[in-house]
């Protein structure tokens, strides 16, 4: 859909809730973002409008997760969790407010450039990336801590997931070191460590990781900092060594799958071994 074809759709369908719509195409600027099963824009106004932000996102969907999207950013919003504010809805189109910052992934793997461990980045960076995953940890310990459905077993206790938990699914604020949640549509209720565990799956499947290296080391203590931080936060929750283990495999293969690739150096047991099996 070029950029024509999108306004027309827009204002055929939302001029009296998006303003300037109708105005000349330099009025504002269109950017589609990256998204696996739905229409992501942002859009951004020359002049910022009277009574609505300069810069919005737009998610038309093309699943039949709309509401559920919904659902969850009212609730997480109610919940003070860092979240995007909803502007509007109408299915398909979810309006959200632009959360400013940079993704996670690309936080992450711009500061580990050419280091193999922590101790090859100057102090600054290392200090940030650590209480970036810190950041990361405290807000998947506050959404499951304030979403338990059940604690029975402290093994297995039951919250909210965000569902193939991704580090391009955050946004920091550097300048704050705040972290941001988005795209809620794959969410469900569940073990709480299977989060964890596609967390810790992204953070060694994103570039340079455990596909390019045979041993990620940086990535390692980076999930050693993020899995301490979350059970401190979150005490009466247990770590099941294998219950993690599984999952983290079953997703680095789905990786492997989804992406049609050859494993290169992949030696898992060489980086289960490194994780720390009790917190």
């Amino acid at each position: 859909m070029n950029f024509q074809q999108l306004k027309n759709r827009l204002i055929e369908d939302l001029q009296e809730d998006i303003p300037g719509l109708k105005a000349k195409n330099d009025s504002f600027s269109i950017v589609r973002l990256k998204s696996k099963k739905n229409l992501v824009y942002e859009l951004t106004y020359k002049r910022k409008p009277r009574n609505f932000p300069k810069e919005i996102v737009i998610k038309i969907f093309q699943t039949h997760n709309f509401q559920q999207e919904v659902n969850v950013l009212k609730l997480l919003n109610s919940q003070k969790i860092n979240v995007p504010s909803i502007i509007f809805s109408r299915d398909p189109y979810l309006i959200l407010e632009k959360v400013e910052g940079m993704n996670l992934c690309d936080y992450v793997n711009t500061s580990l450039v050419n280091a193999a461990n922590l101790r090859d980045l100057d102090a600054n960076t290392r200090k940030n990336l650590v209480q970036c995953m810190r950041k990361l940890a405290t807000w998947l310990a506050e959404l499951h801590k304030k979403n338990t459905r059940t604690q029975k077993d402290f093994s297995k206790a039951i919250v909210l997931n965000k569902g193939d938990t991704r580090l391009r699914d955050f946004i920091i604020d550097e300048s704050e070191m705040k972290i941001f949640g988005v795209d809620f549509e794959e969410s469900y209720e569940g073990n709480h460590m299977d989060d964890i565990a596609w967390i810790c799956c992204s953070l060694l499947d994103s570039n340079p990781g455990i596909f390019q290296m045979e041993e990620p080391t940086h990535k390692v203590e980076l999930i050693n900092t993020f899995l301490q931080r979350y059970y401190l936060l979150n005490n009466t929750f247990k770590f099941s060594f294998d219950y993690f283990a599984e999952h983290l495999i079953e997703n680095l293969n789905l990786v492997i799958e989804r992406r049609s690739m050859s494993t290169g150096p992949l030696r898992k047991r060489v980086i289960l071994e490194r994780i720390s099996k009790r917190f």
